[in-house]
């Protein structure tokens, strides 16, 4: 008895001197939540560590009872660090690793509106980790996407270009925000660049249509922006991180928080950029390039077993975003204020019946847009201002069943509307002295909005061998009603409008998936599009109210091929727009719209991402477009040249270092809006180190200071020359 207790004081006193032991049990799993097993855990302050076994389980003796950073080393995996509070160790962590070769796991939610690993969805998609975003050091969301096959960029150059898929651009390419649809006045589009990439959890690109999920502006594809969750660890959590780039003075400053308890959980995270007027090599600075930012995110998240509820808010405030053209020096063009709202409310219920789910999704986002353009001639001869703004509403309610292990139903109502949106312009003119002489106001448009009403049926079966065959139906009805300047009384449009779509894919061998899909899609044009006439951010435009809405016949094919360690696909399509929307100059300085009877784009993409050895990945791809008129057979607006996008990524423990670079060919076919573009050879290098939560950046963009335009635009301006961004993050 004696030397029982003298055994247990002993104990007690080693205990108290080394600290007490904590047991941490979890499970490490990939986005799909499968387990990664031979996964490497490691506590480096003890030097313990453990190994994951066959259903990626783990339990691992830390000398420490509190909060513990736990590293996730495993070959294919991004390698992580994990923040593990005391209530979290008591209870069965789960860690979450991101694939170094994407496609291995990533579940992609858009194309298909469910989960469903990418090398299994039938269809050109590509998806962007938090970590390939953090590592790029990027400034907005445009810049990250450059990257994807087939995706190009539109505008005349700086903060706000507008991404393009496949030549489709200008409302025809679906933008999302955690499903929320994001329109904007701008010309070219909507731009997501107001979310802060540090916020982005992924980016998921389809490059298909997809009208029947989401109805109008999904010709060209789906960008869907989706952002980060509370993580439900029991801890508290926090992030600070800054930025900077030489070309510009670009500063950028960041901190978030979030935390949870039990079923609860919140974040909360505030970003601002801000950047002057880059330099394009040579020294010489870009007018009217300059931006200011500040972007505001707060989520509350509830998670139980049956259930999942996200309510959030994200608002943005952009000031003085200038538009660099040709005419910034006599004709400065800038955007004073950008101002977004966005309230969102996720409802999910699981297990309704048996593997039945429910979905109910609303949104709200108020938002304006200001313009402003100032004229010179020796002195400020006018000033011209222009204001748009609406609020944009939606909601969708839907319900998916599994029937059975091989069948899948999903149907569902959804509504996406405007309401107030209002356009008022300005012109102020001055004398040689700066005394105004003269103002004018005008309403191109008021009491703006649009109502589109959907109903939508889609079914996955894979019952029979290597076969898996998809379709769905949608049938929307669509008003959209303005009083634009001079009419007597608002014009009220109404419309509706079919479409459907059957996708199969064929397992060819054990790595290798085809696949290919045929649809129809539409694109409703918008209230800008119709009755706005007055100044913008690229000259002045004038609105056609006889415009008819886009329709397009789709056929898309391709070939997947996945490995261990590597992974090849081959896409090609081939898409047919009847009605299509073209943009024409009347003269230099004018815009309009006008419907041409038939356009026509096609084209090849091939991407690849190869682990040649441990430790070496070397990555790629090539897209070669084609878009012309079948009417006229002149070539169409926004279709970029050929490009070639190659890399290779070196790993040696916490570092990392890559070279990349995009090459393109000489755009000698413009649109009847667009000019001929020289080619043009861009090299970036970057590099990254982590350690106990410090994460550092490096990144030398247009290392040879190339100088060169990207688009085809009339008024687009050389690239920024030689920068250098050095980015810092820590997280605890």
């Amino acid at each position: 008895m004696l030397k029982r207790t003298v055994a247990v004081t002993f104990l007690m006193i080693s205990a108290a001197a080394a600290g007490l032991a904590a047991e941490v049990r979890g499970v490490v799993v990939g986005p799909g939540q499968n387990p990664v097993p031979n996964a490497v855990v490691l506590h480096r302050e003890s030097g313990a560590k453990t190994e994951t076994d066959a259903e990626g389980a783990f339990v691992l003796d830390v000398p420490e009872a509190g909060r513990v950073r736990l590293e996730v080393i495993h070959p294919d995996y991004y390698e992580r660090e994990f923040l593990v509070g005391r209530k979290a160790a008591a209870r069965k962590v789960v860690l979450v690793l991101s694939p170094l070769i994407k496609q291995n796991e990533e579940v992609v939610v858009t194309a298909l509106r469910y989960p469903e690993p990418s090398i299994s969805v039938p269809a050109a998609s590509a998806v962007l980790t938090s970590e390939t975003l953090a590592e790029r050091v990027l400034p907005n969301i445009n810049e990250a996407l450059q990257e994807v096959s087939g995706v190009a960029s539109i505008g005349t150059g700086g903060f706000s270009l507008v991404p393009t898929i496949r030549g489709l651009a200008r409302r025809r390419v679906l933008y999302l925000i955690d499903g929320a649809r994001l329109e904007s006045d701008r010309r070219t589009g909507p731009n997501g660049s107001f979310v802060s990439p540090e916020d982005i959890d992924r980016i998921e690109v389809l490059r298909s249509p997809s009208s029947v999920f989401y109805g109008s502006d999904a010709i060209g594809g789906v960008i869907h922006v989706l952002t980060k969750r509370p993580r439900f660890d029991g801890a508290l959590h926090g992030r600070l991180l800054t930025s900077y780039g030489t070309v510009n003075g670009e500063t950028g400053v960041g901190l978030g928080l979030e935390g949870s308890s039990r079923t609860w959980g919140f974040s909360l995270s505030f970003h601002t950029e801000d950047a002057n007027e880059y330099r394009a090599p040579g020294g010489a600075k870009v007018l009217q390039s300059q931006y200011g930012q500040g972007s505001l995110l707060a989520k509350v998240a509830h998670r139980t077993d049956k259930r999942e509820v996200d309510i959030s808010f994200l608002g943005a405030r952009g000031t003085d975003i200038g538009k660099p053209n040709a005419t910034a020096l006599t004709k400065p063009t800038w955007y004073p204020r950008e101002n977004q709202n966005l309230v969102q409310l996720h409802w999910k219920e699981k297990n309704v019946g048996t593997d039945g789910e429910i979905v109910f999704h609303a949104f709200v986002n108020p938002n304006f847009l200001e313009t402003m353009t100032d004229t010179y001639d020796g002195y400020r001869t006018k000033a011209s201002f222009a204001r748009t703004e609406s609020t944009e509403f939606g909601t969708q309610l839907s319900y998916a069943k599994k029937l059975g292990a091989a069948f899948r139903v999903e149907g569902g109502v959804d509504y996406f509307g405007r309401a107030g949106a209002d356009a008022y312009n300005r012109y102020t003119s001055f004398d040689e002295f700066g005394t105004v002489t003269e103002v004018e106001e005008e309403y191109p448009h008021v009491d703006g909005s649009r109502g589109d009403l959907g109903v939508f049926l889609s079914a996955d079966y894979g019952g029979i061998e290597r076969l898996d065959i998809l379709g769905g139906v949608r049938y929307d009805l669509l008003r959209m009603k303005a009083l634009p300047l001079g009419a007597a009384a608002p014009v009220v449009t109404n419309d509706d409008q079919a479409t459907g779509f059957l996708a199969v894919s064929y397992k060819v061998a054990r790595n290798l998936t085809g696949f290919v899909n045929f649809s129809r899609a539409y694109r409703l044009a918008s209230i800008n599009e119709k009755y706005y006439t007055g100044i913008s951010g690229r000259g002045f435009i004038i609105g056609n109210p006889d415009l008819r809405p886009e329709a397009s016949l789709n056929l898309d094919g391709g070939l997947k091929l996945l490995g261990r360690r590597c992974f090849f696909g081959l896409y090609a399509f081939r898409y047919r727009i009847d009605d299509m929307i073209e943009r024409y100059r009347p003269d230099p300085t004018t815009y309009t719209y006008g419907n041409i009877e038939k356009g026509r784009l096609q084209g090849l993409e091939f991407e690849a991402e190869a682990f040649l050895l441990p430790g070496w990945k070397v990555f790629g791809n090539v897209a070669a477009i084609s878009g012309r008129s079948l009417a006229t057979d002149t070539p169409l607006n926004d279709v970029p040249p050929l490009q070639l996008y190659t890399g290779t990524r070196l790993w040696k423990g916490r570092f990392s270092a890559e070279v990349n670079g995009t090459f393109r060919l000489a755009k000698d076919n413009p649109g009847p809006a667009e000019i001929a573009v020289a080619s043009s050879e861009v090299v970036n290098l970057k590099a990254a180190y982590f350690w106990r939560g410090l994460n550092f950046y490096v990144l030398l963009g247009n290392v040879f200071n190339a100088s060169y335009i990207s688009r085809a635009d009339a008024e687009a301006m050389i690239e920024p020359g030689r920068n250098l961004r050095l980015g810092f993050a820590y997280g605890f």
